[in-house]
């Protein structure tokens, strides 16, 4: 054939079939496919596949070219991608090559070009998991018909049913639960993030958004919500792109193993080495990535705060901070009254505004007011000092500034000291908070962090040492947290109409309305301030809760949350204390704790997700305390999980290559990536819109027969049975996974992400496109910088060069809290605390995070891959732990805390800390009794974060309250089994 692969990809036309798809089922097996090399030989038989794979029998051919051509033989080829993303990753190209209706191989489409001459590129994208994907869709473990169960939940005894009968038993269930309780909270969608992809993640808001149903927040959910970043700013959403790294000159690359997790794009971090950039792993275990690093920083399990103040520590007193940008940017020049600890407030000196913060000329000694609207400093700040200020009521009171209060704090974290407590070297803290003043320089965060008890202190320390060296704001600074626009599948879910007939503009007056709202109560606020206000209100319509509530309330976890000897020992209460009365002060309202406490589901609904793996502990409290109150379990899946294993109704759906889809991409790799749908789905899978769109209009059908026509929501509205399939297709607009992929293009033009005059034929044609904005919502304000093509993508730009404001308490990048749950806590100021004991007394600390092979866990049952690792679960320990222990490498081991266990491999590791233990992602069905080490995590949320009263202590669309998913550092003990045979 002459025609080249990326002819064939533009063009999207067949070419010659060499025999037909139901002659190539019948020689692969029809049920089962085997697509390696062997299956796509002619005349070769599973069973002579099996033997051959065994070494038994052997193939015999002509010639070995036969083997080959026939091998590089295709119909089509089309664009495709992995909606599994690892961030900050999440969109790679892919050549997606077809025959006889299998998709039989992929191959990287290094069509991703740098942004500019000075830059390196993005080619290839895409890593061995993208490359075998494939096999994922021929698996033992794929649903393919709709089946009911006939035994006991999770016995896995099913009989097969038909899409009718499957709708008809969920719509049955929905309407018993919305009568019987006359509210809507008895339906919980536990939705995925962009898993399944854009659109079922778009047509999931949009499903609870027609019915008020509940959805607790995926992203909290699972631990990605950096909340020390959105403690400091106010906001987390600001990232920047891998080329960034280019512009940097000292790169600290925390709680992150890129080589296992961003395989795609470390080679920026190479890249940046040849340009003379340092590299620092800060890192317990010298992990994969630490080879290719300048300097390994071996920080002790849940240590990294102490590490950071000891940089601070030294920068300090070496008199090498940038003042002026801890001065403008930050709350360190802002006054604090001795005797209290709260920050002086104009209420308090003049009668003024009770938010209105001081600081203390430099020059002149008097007392001034901070601008609340802008961070343009008119007058130089004192940022040290002690000073007596006059109140109205005429008493003197003393006061210091947050700086002076900081150099204090700062002497238990001398190198030496912060040695002590991190296990870093003092000459290693020297010589990096020196370079760190000197120096350009960005940092990584990983989602490690925000899965840490104290996470949020490792952030704020971290951000505290990148002010007082003024790294953010410019080309090759910033500590990433990650951004990226979601406008298409957040206004997907909450347009009454498509763009065409006005929907994105009814939706931005929406938006205006909040923003000159925001402003008459508050003419110093800013742009940002009206949008999170308007995204309140998103989040709130689309029935998105902060999941610890429900998990607290319906699913048992009080029974674990609230176990005192667990917890942060300088906390007065549990976290059922610190949350009651948080809802007594009213921080918390009925929006937010949903399913209310006396109304428990009834009605529980997964789409494509997975929390008995997914949510620590799962394994053991979703089956104990929650299924058996529920009177429907139904899942929208592709494969038999654990979690769908209990379901009642399973309906199987498309896969990547089998619907038309668009990644999802961050600024890390700012590039949208079509997937078509190379091949029709197996059996009667369905994309999860249409499935979702069945739902509804069986719903209306059932109610109909029932002689209904209205329920209530939970705010005591009325809304008619007879307008939820309209409503959610949009009168019939939007039936398919195509029609939402090309409303999605036009919501992307419509809000700036894509050009005005860009196409839905183009994107098809070329396969992706670089995005131009972060859109109109959450991200844009966040990130706080335009996306300029032609050069990296860095954040918060607007703050530095334009003075913006932050959206926070004091306006500025907090670094002190004088709220009283802090200051109680001794969490004021940014503190090293000591993980807590996190499952009990036990010598181990569990980590973790992507393994190598599987940037989730669905990959590791994938026959190619498997052939990379020991093919089960492997916990990696010290070699000198394991000595201690009498553990020989390959034996099987017992991990237990107080609450569970699990039995699993050890993997001898010199490269693992002592007394640290890492344990990868893997499925429940690899361990002995279905007992993964999951089930020990616990995942107790930090209870300071239940706090109200400052701006930036609030929830919205993926953006604050207690994370449910601290499972780093929590507690385990090891001991050898007595019979060690393989699992």
């Amino acid at each position: 054939m002459s025609t080249t692969k990326t002819d064939l990809a533009e063009a999207g036309v067949p070419v010659v079939v060499d025999q037909s798809r139901r002659d190539f089922m019948k020689r692969s097996g029809a049920g089962v496919l085997s697509l390696s090399l062997v299956s796509l030989t002619t005349g070769l038989t599973p069973g002579f596949v099996k033997e051959a794979l065994a070494g038994i029998n052997t193939p015999q051919y002509q010639k070995w070219e036969d083997v080959y051509r026939n091998v590089w033989k295709w119909d089509k080829v089309t664009w495709g991608s992995h909606l599994n993303i690892c961030w900050p990753q999440g969109s790679c190209k892919f050549y997606i090559y077809v025959r006889n209706g299998i998709v039989w191989r992929e191959e990287q489409a290094a069509h991703n070009n740098a942004c500019s001459a000075d830059h390196v590129d993005f080619k290839p994208l895409g890593c061995q998991k993208g490359a075998s994907f494939n096999n994922n869709l021929y698996g033992d473990e794929r649903v393919k018909y709709p089946l009911k169960r006939v035994g006991r939940r999770g016995e896995g005894k099913w009989k097969r049913v038909s899409w009718d009968e499957a709708a008809t038993d969920v719509a049955d269930s929905i309407i018993d639960s919305f009568e019987s309780q006359g509210t809507t909270d008895g339906f919980v969608l536990d939705a995925p993030h962009v898993h399944a992809g854009s659109i079922a993640w778009g047509a999931g808001f949009r499903m609870t958004y027609m019915m008020d149903g509940v959805s607790p927040d995926i992203n909290i959910d699972i631990g990605d919500t950096y909340m020390g970043t959105y403690l400091t700013f106010g906001k987390m959403h600001m990232g920047y792109s891998a080329d960034n790294l280019l512009d940097s000159e000292l790169i600290f690359m925390v709680c992150s193993n890129w080589s296992y997790t961003y395989p795609s794009s470390y080679h920026f971090m190479t890249e940046a080495r040849y340009k003379g950039a340092e590299v620092v792993v800060v890192a317990p275990d010298l992990n994969p990535t630490t080879p290719g690093a300048d300097i390994h920083v071996p920080v002790k399990v849940g240590r990294d705060a102490a590490f950071w103040l000891g940089l601070c520590k030294v920068m300090i007193d070496e008199k090498l901070i940038n003042r002026q940008f801890a001065s403008e940017q930050t709350d360190l020049p802002f006054l604090v009254r001795t005797d209290t600890g709260k920050f002086l407030s104009a209420a308090e000196v003049e009668g003024g505004f009770e938010k209105q913060f001081y600081f203390m000329d430099e020059k002149d000694g008097v007392l001034r007011q901070a601008l609340r609207g802008t961070l343009k400093l008119e007058h130089t700040p004192a940022l040290e000092g002690t000073f007596n200020v006059k109140l109205q009521n005429g008493s003197t009171v003393q006061v210091q500034t947050v700086f002076e209060r900081l150099k204090e704090h700062l002497k238990d974290y001398t190198p030496e000291k912060a040695s002590a407590k991190s296990g870093v070297p003092p000459s290693l803290i020297r010589e990096l908070g020196r370079k760190l003043s000197k120096k350009r320089a960005s940092c990584y965060i990983g989602f490690t962090s925000a899965k840490s008890y104290h996470g949020d202190l490792f952030e704020r320390s971290l951000h505290l040492a990148m002010a007082l060296s003024g790294n953010w704001g410019k080309p090759g600074t910033g500590s990433f947290a990650w951004a990226y626009s979601d406008d298409n599948m957040v206004f997907l879910g909450v347009m009454d109409k498509p763009v065409a007939q006005g929907g994105m503009a009814a939706l931005h007056q929406m938006a205006e309305d909040f923003h000159k709202r925001t402003m008459a109560t508050d003419p110093t606020a800013t742009d940002e301030m009206g949008n999170i206000e308007f995204y309140k209100a998103v989040t709130s319509a689309v029935g998105l809760v902060p999941p610890a509530f429900w998990l607290y309330y319906h699913v048992g976890y009080n029974q674990l949350w609230d176990n005192k000897a667990w917890q942060d020992p300088a906390l007065k209460n549990t976290f059922g204390g610190y949350l009651q009365e948080a809802i007594d002060k009213g921080w918390w309202t009925k929006d937010h704790l949903r399913p209310a406490k006396d109304n428990p589901p009834q009605v529980y609904m997964i789409l494509s997700q997975n929390p008995m793996r997914r949510k620590r502990s799962g394994a053991k409290m979703f089956p104990e305390v929650l299924f058996p109150k529920l009177k429907m379990i139904f899942a929208l899946e592709v494969r038999m999980s654990s979690s769908a294993m209990y379901a009642d109704i399973v309906m199987p759906c498309a896969w990547y290559y089998e619907k038309h889809e668009m990644t999802t991409p961050c600024s890390g790799n700012p590039f949208f990536t079509f997937v078509d749908r190379s091949v029709p789905p197996p059996g009667e899978c369905k994309e999860e819109w249409d499935a979702i769109a069945l739902i509804f209009k069986k719903i209306e059908e059932r109610a109909k027969a029932r002689g209904l026509t209205e329920f209530t929501d939970h705010n005591g509205k009325k809304r008619r049975y007879d307008e939820l399939h309209s409503k959610f297709t949009m009168n019939g607009q939007l039936l398919t996974n195509e029609d939402c992929l090309k409303e999605m293009v036009d919501i992307n033009k419509a809000v700036g992400v894509f050009a005005a005059d860009y196409s839905y034929e183009k994107f098809k044609k070329e396969g992706s496109t670089r995005f131009l904005s972060m859109g109109a919502g959450v991200s844009k304000y966040a990130h706080a910088n335009e996306v300029e093509p032609n050069k990296p993508i860095y954040p918060m730009r607007w703050h530095v060069e334009e003075k913006k404001v932050f959206p926070t308490h004091t306006r500025r990048a907090q670094f002190y809290f004088d709220h009283n749950w802090y200051m109680e806590a001794g969490e004021a100021l940014p503190v090293h605390k000591d993980p807590p004991m996190l499952g009990g007394d036990h010598p181990f600390q569990v980590t973790g995070g992507h393994p190598r092979v599987s940037i989730h866990s669905m990959h590791l049952s994938n026959t190619f891959l498997s052939r990379l690792h020991r093919g089960q679960p492997v916990v990696h320990i010290n070699d000198k732990d394991a000595a201690a222990l009498g553990i020989k490498d390959g034996e099987m081991v017992k991990m237990f805390n107080d609450f569970a266990d699990c039995q699993i491999m050890a993997r001898v590791a010199p490269n693992v800390q002592p007394k640290q233990c890492i344990v990868y992602f893997w499925e429940a069905y690899q361990y002995k009794d279905w007992k993964p080490y999951d089930i020990m995590l616990i995942g107790l949320p930090k209870a300071l974060h239940l706090a109200g009263g400052y701006e930036q202590f609030r929830y919205y669309f993926m953006n604050g309250s207690p994370a449910p998913a601290t499972d780093r550092g929590v507690r385990v003990s090891i001991q050898k089994l007595e019979s060690h045979k393989n699992a």
